[in-house]
């Protein structure tokens, strides 16, 4: 019997959508012009691709800034800046060549020195990059020509290639680094779009970039993004053709959407996970048998019943089912009330006890995070639900001023990309956990050349995350993109960005 774990909608074109391609699109001919509207669910908070967490920010940048290596539907590496590159036997040497005659918006060269400064500019600890942690393993990078230049790790690290095609692959000119006052007015990269400006909570517009080193790309004139927190207000203005595409489809209007003659909804197996971030060094959850107790109360199959029907699955792991990590057949953990009430007697706060988590002002979070404080109240545990705006959550993540706060975790293209950066105690950690055991198997874990032996110690990883919960996973959600029908070629990346330097406008 097939999996039920994702009931995509499933084209008759199998061999086309491997591709990315759907079946409309296969053989139309390309147009030039015209300015795509695209919904976000979030405002995005920080623009400089060094700098940010914010997936709302990472689809955006994409289309700003070209990386060394890119993936394709398949989620294989392929070129990017980079044309070409080679690793050693030891897996410590990566020698690249870089694709020539590229240059930044602002007409300077994407050479090997620009390179150099990147990783340099994201490997400075007084910069503070978040980038720095998928870096831990470069020793050097040397320069070894105009186009070439090498990466020396102190050790393999089985996810570098994955992370340079996301936004540690992201290069910036160095230029408009060292002569802007605040990079985050000019953000100059080498992408299909140039930046142009951000309006905050309304607006993000882009350009066509007219030296793009991809002959005859990008179509479309420019590129504008809508920030609609209302996911009825996103999907309205979609069916009104006020927008072209909206980055994050709304569970109860999946079955409408599908159903839509105008509308194509195109669904694949998602990579990232969501639940709610716990400080684990906060007074209210600072004790591992509280925190215990508050996961055991959620019933993660009543959600996604409730809230998502067939667009999501219940989850235990920061790694999606779409991943090679994960067994199908792997058990999320039931709600347990009897275990909740042994471990707040284990706590010594046998009645319950009350802490505070941030969400964000949508439907969905707003239903969620409701249904999970009336499962705990029935142990006596209260969540007060405080709304917050996105950028402010990501703020108060990063220094620590939250009990818990309910996020969704960046899909990423390798299972490194999705557990270390945010559960390593020398990385994001926003949980803020110091665990001995979990760094380490998380750093090993990063460095063994082999998948069985990564997918064991990654089984070990998600042990000492469903003890300690410094996250409590509740669901993996399909990656999801619903669009007009005139909007042509694009291409359906599980990571969920939105990538748009081939994508067109039809006359329809």
């Amino acid at each position: 019997m097939p999996s039920t774990r994702f009931r995509l909608v499933v084209s008759i074109a199998a061999l086309l959508l491997a591709v990315g391609l759907p079946l409309s699109t296969a053989f139309a001919q390309p147009v030039y012009g015209g300015t795509l509207i695209v919904g976000l669910a979030d405002d995005p908070p920080q623009l400089d691709p060094h700098l940010t967490t914010a997936n709302a920010s990472r689809t955006v940048l994409h289309n700003i800034f070209a990386t060394l290596v890119e993936i394709d539907a398949q989620m294989q590496i392929v070129p990017g800046l980079a044309e070409s590159w080679s690793v050693s036997d030891d897996g410590l040497r990566y020698s690249f060549t870089l694709t020539p005659d590229v240059v930044f918006h602002d007409g300077t060269p994407v050479d090997a020195e620009a390179v150099a400064f990147n990783f340099a500019r994201m490997m400075d600890p007084g910069f503070g990059s978040p980038r720095a942690a998928e870096l831990a393993f470069v020793d050097e990078v040397v320069v070894t020509g105009p186009l070439t230049f090498e990466v020396i790790m102190s050790q393999p690290f089985a996810a570098f290639l994955p992370a340079l095609a996301s936004w540690t692959g992201m290069m910036v000119s160095p230029t408009a680094v060292q002569t802007s006052d605040n990079f985050e007015d000019v953000l100059i990269g080498a992408g299909p779009f140039r930046f142009v400006e951000q309006i905050r909570d309304d607006r993000v517009v882009l350009e066509k970039n007219p030296t793009y080193f991809r002959e005859g790309l990008p179509y479309l004139d420019g590129v504008v993004y809508r920030t609609f927190v209302d996911g009825d207000s996103r999907v309205l203005n979609l069916e009104s053709g006020a927008l072209h595409i909206i980055n994050t489809v709304p569970g109860r209007n999946v079955a409408a959407l599908e159903k839509h003659p105008e509308i194509t909804l195109s669904s694949v197996g998602g990579l990232g996970y969501r639940g709610f971030y716990v400080n684990t060094q906060s007074a209210d959850l600072g004790n591992r048998e509280r925190r215990r107790a508050v996961s055991a109360c959620i019933d993660r199959q009543v959600i996604v019943d409730t809230v998502f029907g067939n667009a999501a699955v219940p989850g235990s792991s920061p790694f999606s089912p779409a991943t090679w990590v994960v067994d199908l057949d792997d058990p999320v953990p039931p709600r347990d009330l009897d275990f909740a009430r042994q471990m707040l007697a284990e706590a010594g706060v046998p009645d319950g006890f009350s802490f505070t988590m941030l969400i964000t002002p949508d439907e969905e979070s707003i239903r969620v995070a409701s249904m999970m404080a009336a499962m705990c109240a029935e142990v006596g545990i209260t969540i007060n639900l405080q709304q917050t705006e996105f950028g402010t959550m990501l703020a108060r993540l990063g220094d620590g001023n939250y009990t818990a706060a309910q996020v969704e975790l960046s899909p990423r293209n390798d299972p490194d990309l999705s557990a270390y950066p945010w559960f390593h105690s020398e990385a994001t950690n926003w949980g803020r956990l110091q665990n001995a055991e979990l760094d380490d198997l998380l750093t090993r874990a990063r460095a063994a050349v082999y998948q069985a032996e990564r997918r064991e110690l990654y089984r070990q990883v998600n042990e000492v995350l469903n003890v300690e919960f410094p996250y409590v996973f509740t669901y993996h959600m399909a990656e999801m993109k619903a669009y007009r029908n005139e909007l042509k070629g694009y291409r359906h990346i599980p990571d969920s960005m939105m990538r748009f330097e081939d994508v067109w406008l039809a006359d329809d």
